[in-house]
C-alpha cells in the first residue's frame, strides 16, 4: 500500500494544531502500576496545490567608510540572529512546518537528558518486530530487511525492544489519539505481560487520505523511566514525522531511518533549543563587543597616528626654525668677524694717542685731539687734510 493512502507519488504534510481532527502523531506510555498516560498531538495536511509543508515541530520537555561598514554588520547579526530565533520560536509554538529540510531537522526534539541503556535483565527480547496489517506496507525487496535492521539498532542503543504495528482496515476504529493510546496499552499487556521493557509503536495511515496519519508510542514502565521518557518519544515520533515525507525512500527505509536516528538521538545528551539560544546571543553579544572594541581600537590608532604626525611636523618645524636661527647666527659671526678683521689699531701723528682703531681705507678721528686719521688699505696712518676725511 505504501504512504499516502495508495495515492503514489511523493507525501508530505505539515503540522497543524490540535484542533485540527486529523493526528499526525501523538505519544503514550504503559505503566503496569497505573493508569495513567501522557501524549501530544499533532495534524498532517496535504496541500491539494502540490506545494509542501516543510519540517517537524519537536514537543518535547524543553522549552559610510569603516564606520558604515561596522554599522552594516551589526545590522546584519542582529538581523540574522533575530529573524532566526523567531522562525525557529514560531515553528516550536505553532508546530508549523517549514519547507527547508535542513531546519525541520533542526528542530527535531532535542536530547538534553544522560540516559544509560535499559540492563538486559529487564527487557526479554522476542523474534517478532513488525506486524504489517495491510501486507504491503513492508514488501518490496530489502524492505523488510531495512526496517528489522533499523529496529535492531534502536534495541542494541536504548536496551528498548521496539515492535512497530503498522494497522490496516482492522483499526478503522481507532481513528483519534485516545482510542490508540488505549489500543496500545491493550496490545502492550497482550504480547508483553509484565515484562516492561519494550515500547510498541502503532502507525496508521488513514485510508484515502493522502499523508495523514496517527502514530503512537507506548513503552512499558521500566523502559519508560529508564530510557523512554516524554522526551525520547518525541524524538521518535519527530523522526517517524520527518522521514515520512522522504519520497526517496521505501517504507521499510522510511522506518528503519528513523528509528537508527531516534536510537543516537536519545542516547546522546545536547543542548537545548533554549541553552542554544543562549549561547548563539551570547555570540551575538561578544562578536558585537569584538566589532565595538575593534572599531574603538582602530579609532584610537588613527588618532595616535595623526596625533604623531602633527607632532612630527611641529618637530620638524622647531628643529627648521632652530636650523634658520643657527644660520643666522653664523652668518651674523661670519659677518662681525670678518669686519673685525678690517679695523686696525693706530696712533695718533698729532698726539701720539694709540690704540685708536679704524677701518682700513676709512679716515677716523683721535679720540683726544679730534685729528682726522686716515688708514690705507695696508694699514698706514696719515693725517687727512681739510675737513673732507672719508668716513
Amino acid at each position: 500500500m505504501g504512504r499516502g493512502g495508495g495515492g503514489g507519488g511523493s507525501h508530505h504534510s505539515s503540522h497543524h494544531s490540535s484542533s485540527h481532527t486529523h493526528h499526525a502523531s501523538s505519544s503514550s506510555y504503559h505503566s503496569s502500576r497505573s493508569s495513567y498516560s501522557h501524549s501530544s498531538r499533532s495534524n498532517r495536511n496535504y496541500r491539494s496545490n502540490g506545494s509542501y509543508g516543510g519540517g517537524s515541530s519537536g514537543g518535547g520537555s524543553s522549552g559610510s567608510g569603516c564606520s558604515g561598514c561596522f554599522g552594516t554588520l551589526v545590522s546584519m547579526i542582529f538581523i540574522f540572529f533575530a529573524v532566526g530565533v523567531a522562525v525557529f520560536a514560531l515553528a516550536q509554538r505553532t508546530g508549523t512546518e517549514l519547507d527547508i529540510p535542513f531546519v525541520n531537522y533542526f528542530l527535531i526534539e532535542r536530547s538534553t537528558t544522560n540516559r544509560e541503556p535499559l540492563p538486559s535483565a529487564k527487557c526479554d527480547p522476542i523474534d517478532t518486530w513488525y506486524q504489517d496489517d495491510w501486507g504491503d506496507w513492508i514488501d518490496e525487496t530489502g524492505e523488510e530487511d531495512a526496517l528489522i535492521k533499523g529496529l535492531k539498532y534502536f534495541y542494541e542503543k536504548t536496551g528498548v525492544q521496539p515492535y512497530l504495528w503498522i494497522t490496516g482496515e482492522d483499526g478503522q476504529n481507532y481513528k483519534y489519539q485516545e482510542t490508540v493510546e488505549q489500543l496500545g496499552e491493550e496490545r502492550y499487556k497482550e504480547m508483553f505481560g509484565d515484562d516492561e521493557g519494550h515500547v510498541i509503536i502503532i502507525f496508521r495511515e488513514y485510508p484515502n487520505a493522502s499523508s495523514e496519519y496517527i502514530c503512537t508510542v507506548t513503552p512499558g514502565y521500566d523502559a519508560e523511566t529508564q530510557v523512554m521518557d516524554e522526551q525520547a518519544r518525541e524524538i521518535v515520533l519527530d523522526f517517524i514525522d520527518y522521514y515520512y515525507t522522504d519520497s526517496e525512500m521505501n517504507e521499510g527505509q522510511f522506518f528503519g531511518t528513523a528509528f537508527e536516528k531516534a536510537g543516537d538521538r536519545i542516547m546522546m545528551k545536547q543542548l537545548s533549543f533554549r541553552q542554544m539560544g543562549i549561547i548563539a546571543a551570547v555570540a551575538v553579544i561578544v562578536v558585537i563587543g569584538i566589532c565595538i572594541v575593534a572599531n574603538i581600537v582602530k579609532k584610537r590608532k588613527i588618532a595616535v597616528a595623526k596625533q604623531k604626525t602633527l607632532q612630527a611636523q611641529e618637530q620638524a618645524k622647531q628643529a627648521k626654525a632652530v636650523a634658520d636661527q643657527k644660520k643666522t647666527d653664523f652668518d651674523r659671526k661670519k659677518y662681525e668677524d670678518n669686519l673685525e678683521t678690517q679695523y686696525v689699531a693706530v696712533n695718533c701723528p698729532n698726539c701720539g694717542a694709540s690704540n685708536i682703531k679704524i677701518r682700513k681705507t676709512t679716515v677716523g678721528y683721535c679720540d683726544y685731539c679730534g685729528t682726522a686719521i686716515k688708514v690705507d688699505q695696508y694699514g698706514n696712518v696719515t693725517i687727512s687734510s681739510g675737513d673732507q676725511a672719508d668716513t
